[in-house]
């Protein structure tokens, strides 16, 4: 979309106080990726992604186009938080990766990608390469190609997070995933959902106790625990 047309757009729906740290953001996150080198800001449709189409095109439509989540906005948020660096971290529908290398940089004992798509995972693998050598002290980090759908949840992974990557379907079925997890392995998860399109469903899904909105930067973030 053209930027012009963006701001004017997102200046109606959003106002502009609002579009204005968007815009800020966007250009960090820039920065972000000529710093390091790394590839993660560009959008992707699922539609041109040829693994998806091809092996999957039965569930093309349930899942989202690939966004990349605001660095300084995440980073912020996991520092307010104040999560253990005990935790283990995984990103429900990773992308290209750009969470996870910032989750890494906050000092998980282990951060996780969870992607569908082939070729996303091959960009993340390499995005995840071209960071480490210019960050000497983060988190190991590991791309794992699967579907969130028949995702099984490990019994040390305990901070989930995920930004809109597919519809309520397939987020009913997560829930469903990390349900069996919790009665597999009883322990405390925290989910972190940038821009909560579909906070009722997790709400009444009678999984967490507790969830609370935060707004940072202009995006907004909702965060849950069992």
């Amino acid at each position: 979309m053209n930027p012009l047309r963006w701001a004017m757009q997102s200046a109606r729906h959003r106002g502009i106080l609002r579009t204005t740290k968007i815009a800020g953001n966007v250009a960090l996150d820039c920065l972000f990726d000529w710093k390091y080198g790394t590839d993660t800001l560009r959008w992707v449709e699922i539609s041109a992604l040829e693994t998806v189409r091809d092996s999957h095109s039965h569930v093309v439509h349930h899942y989202a186009p690939y966004r990349a989540t605001k660095a300084k906005p995440f980073l912020k948020l996991l520092r307010r938080l104040r999560l253990s660096h005990d935790s283990v971290f995984v990103d429900i529908g990773s992308g290209k990766g750009r969470v996870l290398l910032i989750a890494s940089q906050h000092g998980f004992r282990k951060v996780v990608g969870v992607e569908l798509s082939a070729e996303l995972c091959a960009i993340a693998r390499k995005n995840v390469a071209l960071f480490c050598r210019r960050m000497t002290h983060s988190s190991p980090i590991e791309v794992r190609e699967a579907d969130a759908a028949h995702y099984r949840f490990g019994p040390d992974e305990n901070v989930l997070f995920m930004f809109n990557p597919f519809d309520s379907l397939i987020l009913g079925k997560v829930v469903e995933n990390i349900r069996h997890s919790l009665q597999e392995h009883p322990r405390d998860i925290c989910l972190i959902y940038n821009t909560p399109r579909h906070h009722d469903l997790l709400k009444n899904s009678g999984l967490f106790r507790a969830d609370s909105f935060y707004e940072i930067g202009g995006n907004q973030f909702c965060v849950y625990w069992t």
